[in-house]
């Protein structure tokens, strides 16, 4: 039984090598906007940095609906940003320190930090090597849409101040769910102890998330195929 685990994971690994190394997604494509679905949650905010958001508070969630999109602003200088600035956690419990996920800005890109459990000390980080925002002089503000499944993660952010070729993507091929941890169908089945907190505690620099919180739900087949017909082509 053992060795058929292993081997199993050898056989994810080379899949996530065969996506990576296939350049579907290897050029980005400024100018594509990622449909967001059906809205089951917005609440305009001043400043959503520490805002604790239950599942409980959503909408009831389409049946067959396997993804979620959550919409973020964030502004700041980057180019004050001195250190892993939190920009949401997934959480277990409405203490922050029981988050399993964590979305961080680093260095002008996204850093996900995924614990082995809730309030767990073991933990990896995952940086992505591609851009995902341009480091300026003065603030700015972006804003994020982060679509989450069990097993994939799509990013994309957006620059506010300008109108064309002003988005960054990344797929992450690896979601919400551990083994043996089903924390993705909590969160769709609207579960009283799935949280989303939005911010950091302690920022580096002045930050601030104005204007919304937004969630999307949709389908992942769905997702798949629209990047593959609009995304991918001419890339």
């Amino acid at each position: 039984m053992k060795e058929q685990r292993h081997k199993m994971r050898i056989w994810r690994l080379l899949f996530v090598f065969l996506l990576l190394s296939s350049g579907v997604y290897a050029q980005d494509k400024h100018s594509y906007a990622t449909p967001l679905g059906k809205s089951i949650f917005y609440r305009e905010v001043r400043d959503a940095n520490r805002t604790v958001l239950r599942m409980s508070e959503v909408s009831p969630i389409t049946a067959g609906t396997d993804g979620l999109v959550l919409v973020f602003n964030m502004r700041q200088d980057l180019s004050k940003v001195t250190r892993l600035l939190k920009l949401v956690s997934f959480n277990s419990t409405s203490e922050e320190a029981n988050s399993h996920l964590e979305i961080y800005y680093h260095q002008g890109t996204i850093t996900i930090r995924r614990k082995t459990a809730p309030n767990s000390a073991y933990y990896y980080d995952y940086n992505l090597y591609d851009p995902m925002f341009t480091v300026d002089g003065g603030v700015v503000q972006w804003e994020v849409h982060l679509y989450f499944t069990a097993y994939f993660l799509w990013i994309e952010t957006k620059d506010t101040r300008k109108t064309t070729n002003n988005r960054w993507h990344a797929p992450i091929f690896f979601g919400l769910n551990l083994p043996q941890m089903n924390y993705m169908g909590n969160y769709l089945g609207r579960s009283s102890s799935s949280y989303i907190i939005l911010g950091d505690p302690a920022p580096s620099t002045t930050f601030t998330m104005p204007d919304e919180i937004a969630i999307y739900e949709f389908k992942y087949a769905e997702l798949k195929d629209e990047l593959q017909t609009h995304f991918c082509e001419d890339n």
